[in-house]
């Protein structure tokens, strides 16, 4: 488990100061595009990771992979697992660890998400990871309450959060922020615009919703739910 000054010195590190290319995959918006599957890379090597855990699965995994490093991916359906694992390498599959858990409806605060409960063998994972990377569930707004697993289960990892550039999502981490001023953050844009968190203490993350936010939590889950 890294130390604080350890998280304090990733978080500082001139890696994370630089200037990236914001924007989307050409080929497929909803992946992630080439500037921020080298920026996870590199972010992995400089951090010297033993053991990445992904939510969700696709180009990152691939790319984790042929880097060299040990995965593990959940998903919510076999079918996403195996797009995913269609196009690695035999070698790759070896250090390739896949999880299939469907979403279940679960209150985040005063409303409900679709996400995945984490039981014992996830938080072992989770606690496990150096790196954790919460690029699912596919609709953006029920990653607030994995987010937030992520961040309770994490023992010393580095979370990163994707899609921060839609405003929902941004908003969120800018309410946890100030919420929980000891958390470690970076916002790097690249991509769709990365969110890098850390713990510094073992205190479950707080969350607040204003009414017009748990309005809007009922609205999400219900158009959200419609695509599981």
């Amino acid at each position: 488990m890294r130390s604080v000054a350890e998280l304090r010195g990733i978080m500082e590190s001139p890696l994370l100061q630089r200037k990236f290319v914001e924007g989307d995959n050409a080929a497929n918006p909803w992946a992630l595009p080439e500037a921020a599957l080298d920026f996870l890379v590199e972010v992995a090597q400089e951090l010297k990771v033993a053991s990445i855990f992904e939510f969700g699965s696709g180009q990152s995994t691939a790319a984790f992979l042929k880097a060299g490093f040990q995965v593990t991916s959940l998903e919510h359906a076999d079918t996403w697992m195996e797009q995913t694992r269609n196009h690695l390498t035999e070698e790759e599959k070896s250090r390739h660890t896949p999880l299939i858990r469907p979403l279940k409806p679960r209150m985040h605060g005063l409303f409900p998400v679709m996400d995945w409960v984490i039981d014992a063998d996830l938080e072992a994972r989770l606690k496990n990871a150096d790196l954790i990377l919460v690029d699912a569930p596919n609709y953006c707004p029920f990653r607030e309450s994995t987010l937030c697993a992520a961040l309770n289960y994490s023992a010393g990892a580095l979370v990163v959060l994707d899609d921060i550039r839609i405003p929902t999502v941004g908003h969120f981490c800018d309410n946890l922020l100030n919420l929980n001023p000891d958390l470690l953050h970076q916002r790097i844009r690249v991509g769709h615009v990365f969110d890098l968190f850390a713990r510094t203490k073992t205190d479950c993350v707080r969350v607040r919703h204003g009414l017009l936010d748990v309005a809007k939590g009922w609205r999400r889950f219900f158009v959200g739910r419609i695509g599981f």
